[in-house]
């Protein structure tokens, strides 16, 4: 596809990297003339330097032959204004970031005169990805399918774990629950496993069940947290917005520590019902002045990643609470899981994963869509959520024990009818089934990519 990115920060270049690496055909549009040097002596795509909010700059970036145009500016109405104008010129979809909380609740009323295909809100979906590990304490990462039918959880086995040193098969029949371990980190490498796989304490497990049978799981495994029930937030940008108010409708008590007075008075009218503390959270005195100790989990929402870092191993080392860590720089995400935080957050990663899975289905014209996508074990392993809309011979029907599959592919779970199916070998895809795929080195728009 022909897509162009306005904008080069961070979003920009994360997505313009991997849209580059699935074979596309990239051009970035940013005013920056460094920025844009850079990535254009590192990455195979096009620049222009200049405000792609023009038509001018768009007609020279090729907008109006363009398969899709991606807006990721940190001003909403510029994405908007961007979006807007490649419609006119005649790119095909458009999709615009829009951050802003206010202007999001209204987009709905303008998507379609704007011309959107998509909007991606950063910090709304990294404050649903929190939320999710904080509603699941046990878990290290979450991630949904079908509506919430299927979700992916993350979990590091601990030490005398009772599912460790056990092959997979044993564990089915041990716990007797509907459940799939998918994928396994073990020093740093990747395994999509098999029956005998036998699991040790340390290694980062990947697993597919209902919500239901994974809390049986965690508690089958002797490793279930109590609930979260209060949460401090250091940081009090747009992400604590969002998240503090989710939290708070679900029944749990917040406390925010944010070190710009201006933006805790914006805050207090923002989310009533949150206790507002003005304050450096990177000081210890005060986190533990404000109850660090008595608190179920710590979140680290500021704007440098070091600083989070820091915090959160405070939390880590200090207390017994859930710690959860937002970083954006990939270098940092490695180091900060090597100092032993389990929870990292990457708001470009995520929004990246969503472009993508867009990106991927737009490629697909076939009888299946992909629903959703997710990058997980450092973008090593993809999870796509497929519909089957209609008949595919090579697939629908046939039994798994005589489907040939590539290499490190699982079929994980199906959705059938609101049943959740964790198949076996006699199992089969049906139509309209919505079925999970996890693989690792493969590259999969369609089904039928994960035939031999």
């Amino acid at each position: 596809m022909d897509i162009v990115v306005v904008g080069n920060g961070k979003i920009g270049k994360n997505l313009s990297s991997m849209l580059v690496n699935e074979g596309h055909n990239i051009t970035i549009v940013d005013c920056d003339a460094s920025a844009i040097s850079k990535s254009q002596n590192s990455q195979d795509l096009m620049c222009i330097e200049g405000n792609g909010a023009t038509a001018e700059v768009q007609k020279e970036a090729g907008v109006n032959k363009a398969d899709l145009l991606v807006a990721t500016t940190p001003f909403d109405e510029l994405n908007m204004m961007c979006c807007l104008i490649a419609r006119k010129l005649g790119c095909k979809k458009t999709i615009s970031r829009v951050r802003n909380p206010e202007y999001y609740k209204q987009i709905d009323l303008i998507k379609d005169d704007l011309g959107l295909s998509m909007v991606i809100n950063p910090e709304r979906n990294t404050a649903d990805e929190i939320r999710r590990i904080l509603v699941f304490p046990s878990a290290v990462k979450v991630e949904v399918f079908e509506k919430g039918r299927v979700e992916l959880v993350e979990h590091v086995i601990p030490e005398n774990s009772l599912i460790a040193d056990l092959s997979l098969i044993d564990i089915y029949k041990k716990t007797k629950l509907k459940f799939l371990i998918c994928a396994v980190v073990r020093n740093d490498e990747v395994f999509i496993p098999t029956g005998d796989f036998v699991l040790q304490a340390g290694d980062r497990i990947h697993l597919a069940a209902s919500h239901k049978d994974i809390e049986r799981f965690f508690r089958s495994s002797g490793v279930m947290k109590d609930k979260v029930k209060t949460v401090m937030i250091v940081g009090g940008g747009k992400i604590c917005v969002y998240l503090a108010n989710q939290l708070i409708n679900i029944g749990m008590r917040v406390k925010i520590i944010e070190k710009d007075y201006d933006l805790c008075q914006e805050l207090a009218e923002l989310i009533p019902k949150a206790v507002i503390i003005h304050g450096n959270g990177a000081v210890e005195d005060l986190l533990m002045e404000e109850g660090i100790m008595d608190a179920d989990s710590f979140v680290a929402l500021t704007g440098f990643d070091e600083q989070n870092i820091l915090m959160s191993l405070y939390a880590k080392n200090n207390t017994g609470t859930k710690v959860i860590t937002k970083v954006n720089d990939e270098s940092y995400i490695k180091l900060a899981s090597q100092l032993g935080l389990d929870c990292l957050i990457s708001p470009k990663n995520i929004t990246s994963s969503n472009i993508l899975s867009y990106v991927r289905s737009q490629e697909n014209t076939s009888e299946s869509n992909i629903e959703s996508l997710y990058n997980l074990v450092g973008n090593q392993v993809e999870a796509i959520e497929f519909n089957i809309r209609d008949n595919i011979p090579d697939v629908v029907g046939i039994s798994f024990k005589d489907l040939k599959l590539k290499e490190n592919i699982l079929i994980c779970a199906i959705i059938r009818k609101r049943e959740v199916i964790i198949p076996n070998g006699d199992d089969s895809i049906q139509l309209g089934d919505a079925v999970v795929i996890v693989t690792k080195e493969h590259h999969i728009s369609d089904i039928r990519d994960i035939l031999l």
